[in-house]
Order: structure tokens, then C-alpha cells, then sequence
């Protein structure tokens, strides 16, 4: 069904849609070693701050006007490195932490099972370190709305800071953070009738809560709750028997790093060096192998589950 409004967006939130051309102050940037590529996060960045790297420092002075992919040197050497902005998966993995992340794999299919859309309302239970919490509101855009709940106001405080600061607060007007017991706050805030398009839980027994979202939540829309064991999995399984919930899907993802990258054959490497040839050596051949001290493993279950409250069909005749 196509929406007949749409939110007129301001021209501070237009201005965030845009790439930014120079790093500013309170900006995030990644340094990365032009020759091993190791990168190092740093930031926000100021006028007095400095970035220690593997071979000295560099001064944040020396980032802020430059373009991205400016090349930097560092202090007092001559190792360079390559100014970028963070991406979103960069920035959740690197920002301090009060508690554990739904890391960028997990996080990016909890989207997807959502389906969600732009100008979607997703309930978000357990905001946690907030980095979930990007990954809905970049989903959702400046249409939607992200209201996401805490019981711990230190977690919910840093996860609003790390919101303000990404991509200088660009999703920052799509997100309400609350602090509080789930249903007491929903039963405040909530209007007649007003749902949710998405709903993800992130707590040991979702169970506890889903009887008081279940009537905010619109008919045949998702649940997707973030398990760390099978056991709550069996649990959750057992007590939807009783509740208009079916399960679609129990995922659980892994990645899988590679490395792939040139390189010389030894023997050949050595012969040119006894020639003395002033002439580069080339790559010869190829490194393709998985990184398997990198390999991001089993984090949670990810469950689905559809609501599916009876209807009441009209007949045709």
C-alpha cells in the first residue's frame, strides 16, 4: 500500500544525507597503514587530541580539513597512512563499550528479518551498546521511527552518545531512547490502536515480555528475538504454543574472513635480488585462505516469529 505523506525533512537532516567532502571537528576517522593495512579508529576528533599508532602518534590537527583517502604521516616517521570515515559496521566495532554489541553480522540479518523498510516504527527491547540500534534506524531512514528500551540507564545514556556521534547525529532524530520496564512504558506512551511494524527482543527470557508487546505489534509483522543458547530457543519455542505467534525461522550466522592477496615465490625472489636488478620483482602468485584466528563465530540464535492473530475472513458469494 503506498503511504500518501511523507515527513518533510529539515535541512540539517538533508545536509546529513550528503557525503561529508573534509573531516571536521567531532568527527570518527579510520587510519589506515598504506603498506600491512592495519587500521586504527580514532576520534571525535579535536583541535589538542593525538592518536598513538604503532610507530608514533598522529595529531588530530593533521585530519581535520582533509579530504578522505589524505594521506597522513605520522609524527616524527614516515609511515603513511590513508584517512577514511568509518563505515557503520567500523564504527559499532569500535566505539567504547559498557556491555557486548549484536555484532554487525547479527545485526545486519536481524534487519533483513524484519523486513523493514523506510517510514517503518520498530520496537527495539535491550538497546545495549546501541549498535543494533543503528542498524534499525539506517534501515527505517528519516521516515521511520526506532524507539528503543533499557533497563539500565548507563547503558541506554552511552548508546544515545554513540547515536549522536555517528555521521554527526544523522540518525539521531529517528531514535527514542527509553529507560524502564517494557510494558509500563508502552502502556504510557502508546496511542489507540498506534503498532509497530518490527519488534526485536534482546533478553535471556523474551517470554517474560512478549504477552504485553504482542497487542502493539501489527498482524502477520515480526518478532525477532536474539538468543545465546538453545536452551532459551526451546523455551521461547515451548511458550508460543499458548500465544498468536508462529516461528519462521531459527538462524544462526557465521562469517568467514579470507585473505587474498599477491605474493613473490621465494627462490624467484632470491635470484632477482643475486642479479642485483634495479628492476621491481612482481607477484608471482596468490595467498587465498581463510583467516582462521578471525573467524566470527556463533554469537546467538536469531528467532523469528510471525504474528498471526485470527481474522475474521469476508465471505464472497
Amino acid at each position: 500500500m503506498f503511504r500518501t505523506s511523507q515527513k518533510k525533512l529539515s535541512p540539517a537532516i538533508l545536509k546529513g544525507l550528503c557525503r561529508f567532502s573534509t573531516f571536521q571537528e567531532g568527527d570518527f576517522c579510520i587510519l589506515r597503514n598504506v603498506k600491512n593495512n592495519k587500521i586504527f579508529f580514532t576520534g571525535p576528533l579535536c583541535s589538542n587530541g593525538q592518536r598513538g599508532v604503532a610507530d608514533g602518534s598522529i595529531s588530530h590537527e593533521s585530519i581535520i580539513g582533509k579530504k578522505p583517502r589524505s594521506r597522513i604521516v605520522v609524527d616524527k616517521g614516515s609511515t603513511v597512512y590513508m584517512a577514511h570515515f568509518p563505515t557503520l559496521q567500523e564504527y559499532v566495532l569500535n566505539v567504547p563499550r559498557k556491555c557486548t554489541p549484536i555484532y554487525p553480522k547479527d545485526a545486519s540479518t536481524i534487519v533483513h528479518m524484519l523486513d523493514v523498510q523506510p517510514g517503518d516504527k520498530v520496537l527495539e527491547a535491550g538497546t545495549g551498546n546501541g549498535s543494533l540500534t543503528l542498524y534499525l534506524a539506517k534501515a527505517v531512514s528519516h521516515e521511520g521511527k526506532v524507539d528503543t528500551f533499557d533497563v539500565r540507564q548507563e547503558h541506554s545514556k552511552n548508546a544515545q552518545t554513540h547515536v549522536q556521534r555517528y555521521s554527526r547525529g544523522k540518525y539521531a532524530s529517528v531514535v527514542s531512547f527509553h529507560v524502564g520496564s517494557l510494558g509500563d512504558k508502552l502502556q504510557e506512551m502508546m496511542e489507540p490502536k498506534e503498532e509497530y511494524d518490527a519488534i526485536v527482543l534482546d533478553m535471556p527470557q523474551p517470554s517474560d515480555e512478549i504477552p504485553k508487546i504482542l497487542p502493539y505489534l501489527k498482524n502477520d509483522r515480526f518478532i525477532v528475538c536474539y538468543l545465546p543458547n538453545m536452551t532459551q530457543v526451546l523455551s521461547l519455542v515451548e511458550f508460543i504454543r499458548d500465544v498468536p505467534l508462529v516461528l519462521e525461522d531459527c538462524l544462526e550466522v557465521a562469517w568467514k574472513e579470507w585473505e587474498v592477496k599477491a605474493t613473490y615465490i621465494r627462490s624467484l625472489l632470491n635470484e632477482a635480488n643475486e642479479k642485483q636488478n634495479d628492476e621491481p620483482v612482481k607477484p608471482h602468485t596468490w595467498i587465498c585462505r581463510p583467516k582462521n584466528w578471525d573467524v566470527k563465530g556463533h554469537t546467538a540464535f536469531l528467532v523469528k516469529l510471525r504474528k498471526a492473530a485470527p481474522v475474521q475472513d469476508s465471505i464472497v458469494s
